[in-house]
């Protein structure tokens, strides 16, 4: 499965249009999209507010985008940390879903995300709470390396796999105020109770055949770990353990 296929099939899964209630949303918004994607975000924005950009570096994924675009999205080609945030106007609202976890330093973009939105800007993030180790049976063999490896990850500024758990002190240190959190979003692949469906199944063994440092990490023990993993996907005890969480906040004035 390629990774356009993998993404464009997660969008079913994810149920944006939960979110959006719970955003500060006005008609003459403009929001930046950080990280779209194939676009079903910016797609979901587009018909609420006035103006939307949709950032990703991903270039197949913006000529998708741009592709079916409405009138009021824009898409650009771009590491959104180096994108010309001054040419996108009066921002007001920025939305970023599993795209901060990437960064090294999220603090100061998130205070520099404060600087170039107007006064009335808000921010809405959606991202990840150790979501390898989450969907582990805790008893399981593997599961300290896994949180080690999670950690690891993090330490040498490669990945946060815990950034969701950090979101919050985050945006209050780079100048917000919180208006609403959920710590254990519902979500049917990545925070869920009880098996799997076939199709979810699918959509991780796509997402362990592209984790080359874990695979590393593990080594010959690899896919073992991986048939546990997923067997305990397709258990009826799996357990949701806060793999993914939301927040949204406003620029303290």
């Amino acid at each position: 499965m390629s990774l356009f296929a993998e993404y464009e099939k997660q969008q079913k899964w994810r149920g944006w249009e939960n979110y959006l209630k719970f955003i500060p949303l006005s008609q003459k918004d403009t929001v930046v999209d950080l990280g779209c994607s194939v676009g079903d975000v910016s797609r979901a924005f587009s018909l609420r507010v006035n103006n939307v950009i949709g950032i990703d570096i991903n270039k197949e994924f913006i000529e998708f985008c741009d592709s079916r675009r409405n009138c009021n999205e824009a898409f650009v080609l771009s590491d959104f940390q180096n994108a010309d945030y001054l040419s996108f106007g009066d921002i007001s609202g920025i939305w970023g879903s599993f795209s901060l976890s990437y960064l090294s330093n999220p603090l100061d973009y998130l205070k520099f995300l404060n600087s170039v939105m107007n006064d009335e800007g808000w921010i809405a993030l959606l991202d990840v709470s150790c979501f390898i180790s989450g969907n582990l049976a805790r008893d399981s063999k593997y599961y300290d390396r896994v949180k080690k490896f999670e950690l690891e990850s993090y330490r040498f500024g490669l990945y946060d796999f815990d950034f969701g758990s950090k979101m919050q002190d985050l945006l209050k240190d780079a100048g917000f105020e919180i208006v609403y959190f959920d710590n254990d979003v519902a979500d049917p692949e990545l925070n869920f109770s009880g098996a799997a469906a076939s199709e979810i199944i699918e959509g991780w063994s796509a997402r362990l055949n592209r984790m080359n440092k874990l695979n590393h990490f593990f080594g010959e023990e690899y896919p073992n770990f991986c048939d546990e993993l997923l067997s305990n996907l397709r258990s009826n005890t799996h357990e949701k353990r806060g793999s993914v969480r939301f927040v949204v906040a406003k620029k303290s004035n």
